[in-house]
């Protein structure tokens, strides 16, 4: 349940949770990918690579070194860039990844948009609000937060220190040009041409943007938005021309990504269940047994104990 006024809950910048929140929108044929370097190493292992997410502890414009914005911002019709605004807190995750697959032209099966949801040839500013009313969408985005039969109101609160605010945007060329999708701007923001590789033009972007944080500062992550691995690894296999010594490495590829989507399908699960009544009903279990106060007993001796034993060998030496 969400503690936010909004009904919407923090995102975990989890790949997992990404890979199957696009999924369950109705996306086919896409995952998400952790990223920790952007060398042509890495990302040659990754490829394609469609889009990138980008979180990112949030300072507002005036706290940013030198005060400038990088980027421009263009109208999102006139550059072909499906863009809705964010006007609901927490929903920046959900946001940058819709804002991102529906831009792009790869994936199977368009995610499920609210049914008054303009074409991107009727674009105007009341996308975000059309977005964020979706009552599928709101569920989706919400099953993978922590499960509790509580909710906090932060307003009953008031003097309790804020936590850090972190944010999702998303990156991806389009029609050979680098664009920042931020659901807290007005429009896109276009940043330069791509040339051969747009990985190249993304890397250098995200790199200034984080030298406008303090040296060594730890307040960053980044998915990549890949096509599937496993159908493409099944077909290569399945493929009669291709060369038996690459099909070894081939099968272990395979079974790396069927074993990272088997423990992500597990972890995801662990996250939408409330073990709650799990473990109420494990300490009442040991409450009516009477286990519970004799393995308090038994703490409670081994902790007399140990103090004991301190002491006397305090006084010894």
């Amino acid at each position: 349940m969400a503690d936010d006024p909004s009904g919407w809950s923090l995102t975990e910048s989890d790949p997992q949770v990404f890979s199957q929140l696009l999924n369950d929108l109705g996306v086919k044929g896409l995952q998400v990918d952790d990223l920790y370097a952007l060398d042509a190493e890495t990302l040659a292992t990754l490829k394609p690579i469609h889009a990138l997410i980008f979180l990112f502890k949030y300072v507002s414009s005036e706290e940013e070194k030198g005060g400038e914005t990088q980027g421009v911002e263009v109208d999102p019709l006139s550059s072909g860039v499906w863009f809705a605004n964010q006007v609901i807190n927490n929903s920046c995750g959900t946001l940058a990844a819709l804002n991102a697959v529906s831009t792009l032209k790869c994936y199977t099966t368009s995610p499920p948009r609210p049914r008054n949801k303009p074409s991107l040839t009727s674009y105007d500013c009341s996308l975000g609000h059309i977005v964020s009313s979706s009552d599928r969408i709101r569920e989706v985005h919400n099953s993978f937060s922590k499960s509790s039969p509580f909710s906090m109101d932060p307003s009953a609160f008031p003097e309790r220190e804020k936590e850090d605010a972190y944010h999702f945007v998303a990156y991806l060329p389009v029609n050979g040009i680098l664009y920042e999708l931020d659901g807290l701007r007005r429009s896109p923001l276009m940043h330069a041409p791509v040339e051969d590789d747009w990985l190249n033009t993304a890397r250098e972007t995200i790199e200034n943007r984080i030298a406008t944080y303090p040296p060594g500062s730890l307040m960053f992550n980044l998915l990549a938005v890949r096509s599937a691995a496993l159908p493409r690894l099944e077909r290569l296999l399945h493929d009669q021309s291709t060369p038996a010594e690459q099909k070894f490495a081939l099968q272990d590829q395979l079974e790396h990504e069927q074993s990272n989507a088997k423990r992500g399908a597990l972890e995801n699960k662990l996250r939408q269940h409330n073990l709650l009544p799990v473990v109420f009903q494990l300490f009442k279990g040991l409450g009516e047994s009477g286990l519970a106060g004799k393995a308090v007993a038994d703490a409670r001796a081994k902790g007399e104990a140990r103090i004991a034993k301190a002491k006397a060998q305090g006084e010894q030496d």
